[in-house]
């Protein structure tokens, strides 16, 4: 387990970069239209594509916020001098950057290079099948070991994203980032079943059980709740989206 008691510096950057984030997210969302009007008929707020990424925005500042007053009450300051003290000769790959990296990558990840590109239920599967687990077992060389295992699968994506490679194969079959993607997810389950069942410690398998139901119980209630009952466009509709809709719709019928 890692030292909690030297987390409350790291809460106050990582606050404070979630801040910044969030706050970007919704500069961005503010130049969406909040209402257009189509062949005379005017759409309403609610509906807007502008919607779920303030919703996200404000969801993280919100989170964000409370992370820096949890961590200035906790005695986060005093923690932080000792951890830019201690960091002086550190080693790059040290478990406190790995942390950092496990915080920065999948989020960075979803929302510059996933959202707009992987169906938006695996996108959010991608990115809370890492996080919660990572941080829910909380056991540094399992994270370390996936934090590498995510980072390469990112890095391979945004190598495709860059050669333009990705194009190509959605030209080739439409859904083939999703199936990448659904690949990944595969991949990190098995990665961090195995290394539970190795590291031999029980309490890791019931954590295990319960992020993998947080991991898809989310998207399963966000997904509907958004796309069909409030209207609201998502930012990539892919082979799940696309799957769910069909469905709903022949119901509907």
């Amino acid at each position: 387990m890692m030292d909690k008691s030297k987390l409350r510096g790291a809460d106050i950057i990582t606050g404070v970069l979630f801040f910044i984030l969030g706050i970007y997210i919704i500069a961005e969302a503010l130049t969406m239209p909040l209402k257009d009007s189509y062949a005379g008929v005017e759409s309403v707020w609610y509906v807007s594509p502008a919607l779920m990424p303030l919703i996200i925005g404000a969801a993280m500042i919100f989170l964000a916020v409370y992370i820096i007053v949890f961590a200035f009450r906790h005695g986060g300051v005093a923690a932080l001098k000792m951890m830019m003290a201690e960091r002086k000769g550190e080693k790059f790959l040290s478990d406190k950057n790995i942390r950092y990296a496990a915080v920065l990558v999948p989020l960075i990840s979803m929302v510059y290079l996933n959202l707009t590109r992987i169906d938006f239920f695996i996108t959010i599967v991608l990115f809370l099948v890492y996080t919660i687990t990572v941080f829910h077992v909380d056991d540094a060389q399992i994270m370390r070991k996936l934090t590498f295992l995510y980072t390469a699968e990112m890095v391979f994506f945004l190598l495709l994203v860059v050669s333009g490679l990705d194009k190509l194969l959605t030209k080739l079959f439409a859904y083939s980032n999703d199936i990448l993607a659904l690949i990944y997810i595969t991949t990190i389950i098995i990665a961090f079943s195995r290394n539970i069942r190795k590291s031999g410690v029980e309490i890791y398998k019931k954590r295990f059980t319960q992020a993998m139901w947080m991991t898809w119980m989310t998207p399963v209630v966000l997904v509907p709740v958004f796309r069909f009952m409030l209207r609201v466009p998502l930012p990539f509709e892919g082979i799940i989206v696309n799957t769910m809709s069909f469905v709903y719709y022949a119901i509907k019928q």
